[in-house]
């Protein structure tokens, strides 16, 4: 099993002659452009999925999402680029141990920490500042030991989608002034649609002022959440939403 990780971002560009780039009108080469096309293909091929678990989390912690069309992105801000035609232009989270494709557990708990008095207020009616302190309780521990705060892991994908693949190429065509004219693809790698997300916690109950939080409560939330506004990045044109399988 190929390391994802090595593979995009030590192994990417080996053998890759860039000195035609000290001339700045010179297109890239078809050479060039072949290795990077093999190495993209590579990446989103039929790659062996590798799952680890994680004992930490208890299995009634854990809930799997889908990942909907036309897929999701995470790790964009990661730079990846080196000017090339056809190279995939924007980084990706991987865990670097055994190289899939993660979720970090600090965007899971972004993510659900800023919509959080949102949904729980629809949902149970409370006042703000009872909705506050359980903000404080849930996601910065309150004055919890550590061995009472509920933990966010990392999101990890645990099947692949009905191509056995867990990557898929993408691309997006920003524009200039003009709309019309000098489009500029910007190709991309993204988790696949269709692939199977497993988000894990460990998590406890919360009782503040008498109103009691179950864990089993915080769960059905968090799912909630993620389902109605996803994760990752630009999810304001459709990437990263998730439904319940």
């Amino acid at each position: 099993m190929k390391n994802l990780y090595k593979l995009y971002y030590q192994d990417y560009y080996n053998d890759v002659d860039f000195s035609f780039l000290l001339d700045d009108n010179s297109e890239t080469p078809q050479n060039v452009k072949d290795k990077i096309k093999n190495r993209n293909q590579e990446l989103c091929g039929t790659n062996k999925l590798k799952v680890i678990d994680n004992p930490a989390a208890p299995q009634d912690h854990r809930f799997k999402l889908q990942v909907c069309y036309p897929g999701l992105v995470t790790g964009v801000g990661i730079n990846h680029e080196a000017k090339l035609e056809g190279e995939f232009k924007l980084g990706m989270h991987f865990d670097w141990t055994w190289g899939m494709p993660i979720i970090y557990g600090s965007s899971v708990k972004g993510v659900l920490k800023s919509w959080f008095a949102e949904f729980y207020k629809n949902k149970y009616q409370d006042d703000d500042s009872l909705i506050s302190k359980l903000i404080d309780d849930i996601f910065e521990g309150g004055k919890k030991s550590i061995y009472q705060r509920d933990i966010f892991f990392d999101a990890v994908i645990v099947t692949s989608n009905s191509q056995v693949k867990i990557l898929a190429s993408d691309s997006i065509t920003p524009h200039n002034e003009n709309p019309l004219k000098n489009p500029k693809p910007l190709t991309f790698m993204k988790v696949a649609p269709g692939c199977e997300l497993e988000f894990r916690f460990k998590l406890h109950d919360t009782e503040i002022n008498g109103v009691k939080l179950s864990k089993e409560d915080k769960l059905n939330l968090f799912k909630e959440i993620l389902t109605t506004v996803g994760i990752g990045a630009k999810t304001n044109v459709g990437y990263g939403q998730l439904k319940i399988v």
